[in-house]
């Protein structure tokens, strides 16, 4: 299933790609929803007898709070450290919502807080997560957060900050941490908005104070 599910999520977003022009703003609508509705219906065709169960897992309150402490602790802290060493903007960020009409700028940015978390939660989160036997011992738990942890940073090769790449590595570790404590997807999708959410409003508020070099 993990084979299956990375040729889905490296490989069914390329009629998007090839059919809508990468500078539109539905590019990320077509992409990433591809990838999150393709993955989500091989996790219910896996998971066919008890697939909303999967998804919710066993506990939600405890480790969604926890969780939403360390993703906005997380950008805190990556916000001071760009403040002190006047880090500048992503360029990623720069161009991500600009010359984009209300419309567009809403259809983008609901898009971003909803696909690339089902997307990637899936992906990382389960998939790729599920590859280590973290039941088995602490040890094994935590190579497996810290090896998700890392490729998911890794594969966002669309940013130039290091204090961007260690964000990414440090909420991969929150997440990872809240899919094995929740026992489900559905607490890390929720978390992954959040982190969307936190990143848009940060960057916007920086940008606006004139905090990055």
């Amino acid at each position: 299933m993990f084979v299956l599910a990375t040729l889905v999520f490296f490989l069914a977003a390329i009629p998007a790609v090839l059919l809508i022009p990468a500078e539109s703003y539905l590019s990320l609508t077509a992409t990433m929803g591809s990838v999150a509705l393709i993955l989500l219906a091989l996790f219910v065709w896996q998971y066919r007898a008890d697939s909303c169960a999967q998804l919710r897992g066993n506990a939600i309150s405890k480790p969604l709070r926890v969780g939403a402490l360390g993703i906005i602790g997380a950008y805190a802290l990556c916000g001071v450290a760009i403040a002190a060493l006047g880090l500048p903007q992503e360029a990623f960020m720069a161009e991500f919502l600009a010359g984009l009409t209300g419309w567009q700028l809403a259809i983008k940015v609901a898009s971003l807080i909803v696909l690339p978390p089902i997307a990637e939660e899936l992906f990382f989160r389960h998939y790729l997560l599920r590859l280590f036997p973290y039941e088995n011992s602490a040890a094994w738990k935590w190579i497996a957060i810290i090896v998700t942890s890392a490729i998911f940073a890794g594969i966002h090769i669309q940013y130039g900050n290091w204090t961007t790449v260690a964000l990414l590595f440090a909420c991969g570790c929150v997440l990872a941490i809240a899919r094995i404590n929740s026992g489900g997807l559905l607490v890390p999708i929720l978390l992954h908005s959040l982190a969307e959410i936190v990143a848009l409003t940060t960057d916007g508020a920086f940008r606006l104070l004139g905090l990055y070099s």
